[in-house]
């Protein structure tokens, strides 16, 4: 039986570097499996919007053009095989134009396996209102609430359909919606022959998925202590090696940029997670609480061992992630440059708000922001002090039921360019664009009400027609990265005691609220951090926000801790609409007084 394998990942979004594929198999040969994640929660409902102009579409298009351009790795005996939720909502129209695009590359035969069974559309649209399970997980509301107006609605699948179409042999595996670490314990569940309840190996598994499933965020993309990384333009997108037992290890190619650290992937365990002591997915129960992280070697090996997930019996249902319509919304940036720009960017919002009203516009809402930076047109030192401003970004965005509401706004924000304040510019892009809103409505479905289903189409060995493969490989990066240490950030001797200082964090969407994950840097901060830190503390910080609950748990094993800061996103057309920066915000906070704890 096989001892280890390994499993890469070069897709964490649907919009992600393209090239990542044929790089990553290139610097990493030995890879067995290479995983690609395209479906965030309302990606279906571009694909549908897609699939409604052109019937033979609903899938990303992109991804074709990644299986295109590994057409030579295969044809010159390439043995990674590639697990892809790129199927969205037309699987077998994905794999069909995978097929094409291989065959027109003089491609050998490939076989691939579609999953799909995760569409539940109909079974939501059928509901009477006699089931609770489709509530809104967020607030509970009941789904007539928006049945009439539903436009997706898809089951996060486990990996079992993934495992059938890899035991009767596909080189490619393309799914509809399966739950992100699904693609990467499938993988395992096939190589290792483990049993569907073996809940510690699964849980391993799957905590190696969750690692890899937002690709470099766990080789230094996006880490708090970002300007530290070697060669970020070169980030290397990261692999895992996994035994039978399920020890793991997350590694990256030598010679690529960012780093794999006890740091960047205690980042990524704690990313978008709610209850540690509970993960969910389809396949396995998984607690983070003995969850071991070890470097292994020197830091610039980066090596880091990941063992100790506790699994137990999978759940009796389904995670759907419904989608519906709900209006329209738009959003417009202005660039004002002077001194006091804040103030005229707040005056210019007020200007655009009193024409719409005088008009008799209304919106459900409206989100002014003005971002500031400093970049257009950097000053000596000293020239702007007593806080006033120079420079600032003014983001207008509004939401309504009327689509003529959001285009009087759109036609209302250019005029500013000659009748707001002197310095207003950063228009070039012209009006803003009036988009459709979608909004995501998650629930849950017996397990019982949907299965996976695997089918298989295979491109035609069309030997006479086949075009002589060019030979594999692209350039390497062949710089080695300095030798850093990323302990802590440099700050100035004469800065504020911050948060940052003992701590680094990750956070992201979770529905309407999102988490907030901090971790110490130092494990002898740990209990100091967990006195000071309260719920009482996060929700004062955060007040503006108008969360309707924060809750915290506890990763002692880790040295976190993780809050769920509720409520936290339902503010539509805010920049910072999926929680990325809140950990950010929260790392800012002054610990003048956390000595005393």
């Amino acid at each position: 039986m096989t001892q280890l394998i390994r499993i890469g990942n070069a897709q964490a979004f649907w919009g992600d570097r393209s090239s990542a594929a044929s790089e990553l198999l290139t610097q990493v040969p030995e890879l067995d499996y290479l995983t690609m994640d395209y479906l965030a929660e309302v990606s279906m409902s571009i694909l549908a919007q897609q699939r409604s102009k052109r019937p033979e579409l609903g899938y990303p298009l992109d991804f074709v053009e990644v299986v295109k351009s590994l057409a030579d790795y295969w044809a010159s005996g390439g043995k990674c095989r590639l697990i892809a939720n790129a199927g969205g909502l037309n699987p077998l129209g994905c794999a069909q134009a995978c097929c094409q695009a291989l065959e027109q590359s003089g491609c050998r035969s490939l076989k691939i396996g579609i999953v799909s069974g995760d569409d539940v559309l109909t079974i939501l649209q059928a509901d009477a209102g006699k089931n609770a399970a489709f509530q809104n997980l967020d607030d509970g509301r009941l789904l007539s609430a928006v049945q009439n107006r539903l436009i997706t609605a898809n089951a996060y699948l486990g990996c079992e359909g993934i495992v059938a179409a890899l035991q009767q042999g596909a080189d490619i595996v393309i799914t509809g919606r399966v739950a992100d670490p699904s693609m990467v314990l499938g993988a395992c569940v096939h190589a290792f022959g483990w049993k569907l309840d073996d809940w510690d190996r699964l849980a391993q598994g799957t905590v190696a998925g969750h690692l890899l499933e937002c690709g470099t965020q766990v080789s230094g993309g996006i880490c708090t202590d970002w300007l530290d990384m070697p060669d970020p333009a070169h980030i290397g997108f990261p692999f895992v090696e996994i035994e039978s037992s399920g020890r793991c290890v997350v590694t990256k190619a030598n010679g690529t940029g960012g780093a794999v650290t006890e740091a960047t992937v205690k980042e990524q365990l704690v990313y978008e997670i709610g209850n540690p002591g509970n993960y969910i997915s389809p396949d396995v129960q998984v607690s983070f609480l003995d969850i071991h992280v070890k470097q292994l070697g020197e830091v610039s090996e980066n090596r880091v061992e990941v063992v100790g997930a506790k699994g137990s019996a999978k759940p009796s249902t389904l995670k759907v992630s419904a989608t519906y319509s709900d209006g329209f919304r738009a959003a417009g940036t202005l660039t004002i440059i002077g001194l006091q720009a804040s103030r005229k960017a707040q005056r210019s919002a007020a200007v655009v708000a009193q024409r719409l009203s005088e008009a008799g516009w209304s919106y459900r809402e409206w989100v002014t922001e003005s971002v500031g930076s400093g970049s257009s047109i950097p000053l000596p030192a000293g020239v702007i002090d007593n806080g006033d401003d120079f420079e600032t970004v003014l983001r207008i965005a509004v939401e309504s039921e009327d689509r003529a509401a959001v285009e009087a706004f759109a036609q209302e924000m250019i005029p500013l360019v000659t009748a707001g304040s002197q310095g207003t510019t950063g228009y070039a892009e012209g009006r803003p664009r009036v988009h459709s809103v979608y909004r995501y409505w998650p629930c849950l479905i017996a397990t019982s009400q949907t299965t996976a289903q695997v089918n298989f189409v295979s491109s035609q060995d069309g030997s006479a027609n086949r075009s002589k493969p060019a030979e594999w490989g692209v350039a390497k990066n062949t710089a080695t990265p300095a030798k850093q240490d990323f302990a802590k950030p440099v700050r100035s001797p004469n800065s504020k005691r911050r948060l940052i200082d003992i701590a680094y964090g990750r956070s992201g969407d979770k529905g309407t609220g999102a988490n907030a994950g901090i971790l110490v840097r130092d494990l002898k901060d740990y209990e100091t951090l967990r006195a000071w830190l309260t719920i009482e503390r996060v929700a004062e910080y955060f007040a503006v926000l108008e969360l309707t609950e924060v809750l915290r748990y506890e990763i002692p094993n880790l040295g976190g801790l993780n809050f769920i800061l509720r409520g936290a996103l339902k503010r539509a057309g805010r920049n910072d609409a999926q929680g990325k920066a809140l950990a950010q915000a929260l790392l800012a906070m002054p610990i003048d007084d956390i000595d005393a704890c």
